[in-house]
C-alpha cells in the first residue's frame, strides 16, 4: 500500500467498526485477530449464519465500514446471494472470501458491486489488510462522488430553479434573489466558432459560478435561460458580495478554443424582493425573468457597467452611469408613441424550415416577425416583454398596430415581385386587441386597401390569453378570420395541459410547440400523444427554440412540419424605417 494512500485514508476516513458474516468459528477468530494487528481499535461484530439472524435492508450499516462475507455459508443461499438482495442499499466495502478460487465467480461478484474477492488459500494478513484499505477509500470516494453529483444534480434542476424562483412573488421571500448571469463572449464565439463551442462556453462559466457558491455554504439553483444566461437564485440575507465575487472571479478569466482565448466577463442582472414595489410582488416567474434579460441588456450599452440592479441605482463600488438605471423607472419614462415617430424601433424576420419534403416549389416561405423597442437610453426592449409589463391595453395596440401595419407593407412589395404568392408572415397579436371592435375595424380597412392575397398573413395568439378570455375565441373566426381567409397560430404551449385546454377552439391552423421545455421531464408517450392529437385535430406543428442537435432530434423524431431558432435560421431580414418614414426590407 502506498504512504500517499494510507495518509489519505487517516486524515479523510477512520476505519473504526466491521462486520464479519462466516459459518466457521474458527476462521472468524482467524480474522479478528488479523483485523486487530492491523486495526488496534476497531469494533468487529460477529454473525454465525447457522445460528444467528442475518441482516436485512432495515439493518444499520452507518456505522459499519466494511464487511467480510463468505461465499458458502452452508445454508440455501450463498453470500454472494444474499449480498444481491441489497440492490437499493448502499452496503459498506465489501470483500468476499471463498475456499476455493475461480475466475468466473470474480467476475461475477464484481459484476454484482462486491469491492474485493480473496481466496481463503492464499489469505494472510498483509493481502487483507492492504484489501481492506483500499475498498474503504474506494467507497468513501465513491460517496463523495455520488453526493457532489447528487448535489450538483439538485442544483442544476429546472424544477428546483422555479420553485425557488416562486418564493420570491408567492411567499415574498426576502432571502431569495434572481441572478441573470450574461457572458459577453458568447454571441461572439457563436460566430467564430459554431453553436457547440456556445454550449460548452455557457456550461464552463456555469460550472465556475457553481464551484464558487459550493464553497460559501449557501443554497443557491441555476438554471440555463434561453442557451445564452445563467439564471441563480441565491439564498442570502444579501447577495452584494456574492455578486462582486463572480464579477472579479471572471475579470482576469479566459476560456480557450484551440489556440484562441476568450473573455468570461459577465454582466449580471440582479432582482431582490426589497426592490419590487408592492403592486410588483405579483410578477410571474417569467416576468421576472423577463426583467432580469432587460437588465441584462441594458448592460450590454454601457461598459462601464457590469451589475445592473432592479429598483437601485448600482451595486457596484463604481460610479453610478445613466445605464444602470432602474428598469421600472425606465418603463414608466418609456413612451411607445415616441420610440416609433424617433425610428426607435425595429423588427426582425425568424424564417421557418418546412422539413417534411424536399419539394420546396409548393411550399410557402413562412417568416416570424418579432420586433423590439429602444428607450431613449438604447436598452432594448422585445415585443413580448414589453406587453407583458405594461400590461396596458391601449399601448398593446400600438405595438400590434405596427407589427400589423409593416407587415402588410412588406406583403405588399413582395406581392409586386414573383414571390407574391410564395411567402406568408405570422405576426403575434394580443387577444384583447384583434377582439376589440375599433382594432377589428382598422384592421378591416388596412387589408382591403392593401389588397392582399388570401392566405398570406398568419396571426398568433397566446395559448393563455385564450384560456383566460375564451368567449374571444368566436369573434377571431366571425370577423377577419373568415372574411379575410386568415389563418391563426396557437402560441404559449409550455406543457401537455395547455393545449387540451385550448384544443375546445377549434381554430387553429398551425401549433407551436415549445420544444426545449416540453422535453424536459416528459415521458415521449404523452408526448407523442400530444403530436398526434394535435395532427388529428388538422393542425401543423412549428417546432420553436431549436437551439441546439438534441433539440434538433427530438423534432425530427415527432415529424414535425417546420421548425424555427437558432439552430434551424437566424433572422435574415430587417426592416428599416428611412428618413422619410417608409420602409424597406434588407435580405
Amino acid at each position: 500500500m502506498k504512504l500517499g494512500v494510507l495518509w489519505y485514508i487517516s486524515m479523510n476516513t477512520e476505519i473504526k467498526r466491521a462486520l464479519i458474516i462466516d459459518d466457521d468459528e474458527d476462521y472468524r477468530n482467524l480474522i479478528v485477530r488479523k483485523l486487530h494487528r492491523s486495526f488496534p481499535d476497531i469494533i468487529i461484530n460477529e454473525i454465525d449464519p447457522l445460528s444467528d439472524e442475518m441482516p436485512d435492508e432495515s439493518f444499520c450499516w452507518d456505522n459499519i465500514d466494511f464487511i467480510i462475507l463468505d461465499y458458502n455459508l452452508r445454508l440455501d443461499y450463498t453470500g454472494l446471494d444474499w449480498f444481491k438482495r441489497f440492490k437499493t442499499v448502499d452496503l459498506p466495502a465489501t470483500i468476499l472470501l471463498t475456499a476455493k478460487g475461480s475466475e468466473e465467480l470474480a467476475v461475477k461478484a464484481m459484476k454484482l458491486g462486491i469491492d474485493d474477492y480473496i481466496v481463503k488459500e492464499h489469505f494472510d494478513n498483509e493481502k487483507l489488510t492492504e484489501s481492506i484499505q483500499e475498498c474503504v477509500l474506494n467507497k468513501y470516494e465513491e460517496r463523495r462522488k455520488l453526493h457532489e453529483l447528487t448535489k450538483q444534480s439538485n442544483v442544476f434542476k429546472k424544477s428546483n430553479f422555479i420553485h425557488k424562483l416562486k418564493l420570491i412573488t408567492d411567499k415574498k421571500d426576502v432571502d431569495h434573489h434572481l441572478l441573470l448571469i450574461n457572458p459577453v463572449s458568447y454571441l461572439q464565439i457563436g460566430q467564430q466558432k459554431g453553436i457547440n463551442h456556445q454550449d460548452s462556453y455557457i456550461k464552463y462559466i456555469s460550472d465556475r459560478v457553481h464551484d464558487y457558491l459550493s464553497s460559501k455554504n449557501i443554497s443557491y439553483n441555476i438554471f440555463i435561460y434561453r442557451e445564452e444566461y445563467i439564471a441563480v437564485i441565491l439564498e442570502a440575507t444579501s447577495c452584494k458580495r456574492y455578486i462582486d465575487d463572480i464579477c472579479k472571479l471572471f475579470q482576469d478569466e479566459n476560456y480557450s478554443i484551440g489556440q484562441f482565448k476568450y473573455s468570461c466577463t459577465v454582466n449580471i442582472g440582479v432582482i431582490s424582493p426589497q426592490a419590487l414595489e408592492a403592486k410588483e410582488l405579483d410578477k410571474s416567474d417569467f416576468e421576472l425573468l423577463s426583467i432580469a434579460l432587460v437588465l441584462c441588456n441594458s448592460i450590454k450599452s454601457d461598459k462601464n457597467t457590469q451589475v445592473c440592479n432592479y429598483g437601485d441605482i448600482n451595486i457596484q463600488d463604481s460610479q453610478p452611469t445613466d445605464g444602470a438605471t432602474s428598469f421600472s423607472e425606465s418603463l414608466q419614462s418609456f413612451n411607445i408613441e415616441n420610440a416609433i415617430k424617433d425610428g426607435r424601433i425595429s423588427a426582425n424576420y425568424q424564417p421557418w424550415v418546412y422539413i417534411l419534403s424536399d419539394d420546396k416549389a409548393v411550399i410557402k416561405n413562412i417568416y416570424d416577425v418579432r420586433i423590439e423597442f429602444i428607450d431613449v437610453k438604447g436598452n432594448i426592449i422585445s415585443q413580448n416583454i414589453l406587453v407583458k409589463l405594461l400590461n396596458d391595453a391601449y399601448a398593446k395596440r400600438i405595438v400590434d398596430k405596427w407589427v400589423i401595419r409593416n407587415a402588410v407593407c412588406l406583403l405588399k412589395d413582395f406581392s409586386k415581385t414573383k414571390d407574391k404568392n410564395n411567402i406568408k408572415l405570422a405576426v403575434k397579436i394580443t387577444l384583447s386587441s384583434i377582439t376589440d371592435p375599433l382594432f377589428i375595424s382598422w384592421l378591416r380597412e388596412l387589408l382591403i386597401d392593401a389588397k392582399l392575397a388570401n392566405n398570406c398573413l398568419l396571426i398568433e395568439i397566446d395559448a393563455a390569453q385564450l384560456i383566460r378570455d375564451p368567449n374571444d375565441h368566436e369573434h377571431l373566426v366571425e370577423t377577419i378570420g373568415i372574411e379575410f381567409q386568415i389563418k391563426f397560430i396557437l402560441s404559449g404551449i409550455f406543457d401537455i395541459d395547455t393545449y387540451y385546454q385550448a384544443r375546445k377552439f377549434h381554430i387553429f391552423d398551425y401549433v407551436k410547440l415549445n420544444i426545449n421545455n416540453l422535453t424536459y421531464g416528459i415521458p415521449r408517450d404523452p408526448l407523442r400523444k400530444l403530436v398526434n392529437d394535435i395532427k388529428h385535430d388538422g393542425a401543423k406543428i412549428v417546432a420553436v427554440n431549436v437551439s441546439n442537435a438534441e433539440m434538433l432530434t427530438m423534432a425530427t423524431e415527432f415529424d414535425v412540419e417546420y421548425m424555427h431558432g437558432y439552430l434551424i435560421g437566424k433572422p435574415n431580414i430587417d426592416v428599416i424605417s428611412d428618413s422619410e418614414g417608409d420602409l424597406y426590407c434588407v435580405i
